[in-house]
């Protein structure tokens, strides 16, 4: 079990630059750890926030990891990590499959991942700490038209189940947050996309979207952060090998 209390923890976030990530690091901030951010596009504009280190780092590559994660190690011992980054593809068919599609969803959302996750934990065995997934709703259900997303998540739901078992000898928890549909601007470039720039039909879809859910809106980035921060906290020390949904109930 961590120190919650420590303003020396170190997490290390994947993905940081914006969306999700940029939130869970900006939490991680207010509870006083030191934040590593890594992203393949440019952060520098993180690196005027104090205790916030971003680092520019494509998750596929595993020479860049291997260093970004030897330089971190050299700080501490990381005791929080997030592994986040991900891509969601263009919709299309089965029918339209082409390997270079398939190849470069999962590459990031699979290979990506585990190599984060090789890498990181070999930094984590002493103490011990807390790895949290992003994952996706599509971990456990289906979606005709990103097929490949839907595959890269599937496994990526196996991945926690068999590392949470592998691991927990050690104190390394794993778990991982499976968000809906989040209101992102990445969420809203997607739908517009697929309403052919058509800004009042992305409008109708983002209240369509809405209507699907229990609580009638989509979930904040702000709500998926609470909850991977609270699966990384000494107050979820009983919790690993579990995806956690945060959709606002897509039942």
């Amino acid at each position: 079990m961590t120190n919650e209390n420590s303003k020396s923890q170190i997490a290390v976030v994947t993905g940081g630059a914006s969306g999700i990530g940029a939130e869970i690091c900006s939490q991680l901030l207010a509870i006083g750890a030191r934040v590593y951010s890594l992203d393949l596009l440019s952060n520098s504009g993180q690196a005027e926030v104090e205790n916030l280190y971003p680092l520019q780092c494509d998750v596929t590559d595993e020479r860049a990891l291997r260093e970004s994660f030897s330089l971190i190690s050299k700080q501490g011992a990381i005791t929080k990590l997030f592994i986040n980054a991900g891509i969601v593809p263009p919709w299309s068919k089965s029918a339209d499959f082409t390997r270079q599609s398939w190849e470069s969803v999962l590459n990031v959302n699979v290979i990506g991942a585990a190599l984060t996750l090789k890498y990181g934990s070999a930094a984590m065995k002493k103490p011990g700490g807390s790895i949290v997934f992003t994952a996706s709703l599509n971990a456990w259900k289906g979606d005709s038209n990103i097929t490949s997303y839907v595959a890269s998540k599937h496994a990526l739901l196996g991945i926690v189940k068999s590392t949470a078992i592998e691991f927990g000898s050690e104190g390394i928890r794993v778990n991982a947050v499976a968000p809906g549909p989040i209101a992102t601007q990445a969420l809203k470039k997607r739908l517009l996309d697929r309403a052919k720039g058509d800004f009042f039909a992305e409008e109708e879809a983002y209240k369509k979207l809405s209507s699907t859910t229990a609580l009638q809106r989509i979930a904040s980035v702000e709500e998926v952060a609470n909850l991977a921060l609270f699966l990384a906290s000494d107050k979820a020390s009983g919790v690993t090998g579990q995806m956690i949904n945060v959709d606002c109930g897509v039942l």
